[in-house]
C-alpha cells in the first residue's frame, strides 16, 4: 500500500503541468461567485422582519407567516455560509497540493504519512487497482 502511495504521488507530479493550469482557472472562476451580497440583503430583511415581528407580538396580532419567512431566510443564509465555507476550504486544499507540487523537484522515494493525511481524502481499493482521492478533488488510479 505505501508504494502504491508513492507511485500515486509520482503520477501527479509528472502531470502537474497539465492539470494545474486548468485546476487554478476553474478556482479563480468558483471564487469569483460570491454569496455576500445575498448574504447581505438577507441580513436587511431580517432585520426588517425582526422589527415588524416585534411590533406584531407586543400588539398581539398574528405573526406566524412573518416568523415563518425568518426561518426560511435564516435556513437559506446559512446554507450561503456554508457554501462560501466549503469554497474557501476547497481553495485552501488546491492552495496546498499546488504548493506540495511547486516543492517537488523530484519524484517522491519514501512514504510520508504527514503529506499522505494533507493531501488524501480517500483511498478506495479494487480488484486491480487503487483510486487515489486527493482533498484538492483531483483523482488518480495504481494499478496493482
Amino acid at each position: 500500500m505505501h508504494a502504491a502511495v508513492v507511485t500515486a504521488f509520482n503520477q501527479l507530479i509528472a502531470q502537474k503541468d497539465e492539470f494545474l493550469p486548468g485546476m487554478k482557472l476553474a478556482m479563480e472562476r468558483a471564487m469569483l461567485t460570491s454569496n455576500s451580497p445575498r448574504v447581505t440583503e438577507i441580513d436587511e430583511r431580517l432585520e426588517a422582519l425582526q422589527k415588524e415581528l416585534l411590533k406584531k407580538a407586543n400588539a398581539k396580532q398574528g405573526f406566524e407567516e412573518l416568523a415563518d419567512e425568518i426561518d426560511s431566510l435564516r435556513e437559506e443564509k446559512h446554507d450561503l455560509l456554508v457554501e462560501e465555507a466549503n469554497r474557501a476550504g476547497m481553495k485552501q486544499r488546491m492552495d496546498e497540493l499546488e504548493a506540495f507540487l511547486a516543492e517537488q523537484t523530484s519524484e517522491v522515494t519514501d512514504y510520508d504519512e504527514g503529506l499522505v493525511r494533507q493531501l488524501i481524502e480517500k483511498i478506495t481499493a479494487y480488484d486491480d487497482h487503487l483510486a487515489f482521492e486527493f482533498k484538492s478533488g483531483l483523482e488518480t488510479e495504481v494499478q496493482m
